[in-house]
């Protein structure tokens, strides 16, 4: 059992005064610095939620921007393609436009060519006809009479041609 005696209050007493002591200079310094170590901590872990917060309101953003860049640029790209093919749609045009101007053109120039032919080979005609008739005839011709064969030769030929 225990004895109740002096020596058991003195160490009850110290045991106390150590334990004040203890609490005063040793207990209670801890207690702030654990104290100051929660706050730090939660100060960080707020801090660290609200750049989470803030990183993914920036990627939001960054996001935003990148699809509107992207809308832009397929914007750009089918602006583009569009006035490409407006571009090759009028080279297109004018070339159909050059061609048939050519081709009218090779047409007037062979109509020319084929009445040059024709007047050509109609005045020879008229003169190989005038040749003959003149040596058929015997005669002189005079340039009026000679006209006039060649004329009517030509009446004749355009004649027969309309009527093919």
């Amino acid at each position: 059992m225990v004895e109740l005696n002096g020596t058991l209050l003195i160490q009850i007493l110290n045991f106390i005064i150590l334990c004040a002591i203890l609490g005063h200079y040793c207990y209670k310094p801890i207690i702030k610095i654990l104290d100051d170590r929660a706050n730090r901590i939660k100060n960080d872990l707020d801090s660290a939620a609200k750049s989470r917060d803030d990183a993914a309101k920036l990627k939001e953003s960054y996001e935003a921007q990148l699809s509107e860049a992207q809308v832009k640029a397929n914007e750009i790209v089918s602006k583009a393609v569009k006035e490409a093919e407006v571009q090759a749609q009028a080279q297109i045009q004018a070339a159909h436009e050059a061609i048939e101007k050519e081709k009218e053109a090779a047409t007037k120039q062979i109509e020319r060519e084929r009445k040059d032919a024709l007047d050509d080979l109609k005045s020879q005609f008229a003169a190989i006809s005038c040749d003959i008739a003149a040596k058929i005839i015997s005669t002189n011709m005079t340039p009026d009479i000679n006209d006039r064969l060649i004329n009517e030769s030509i009446a004749k030929l355009d004649a027969q041609k309309a009527g093919k």
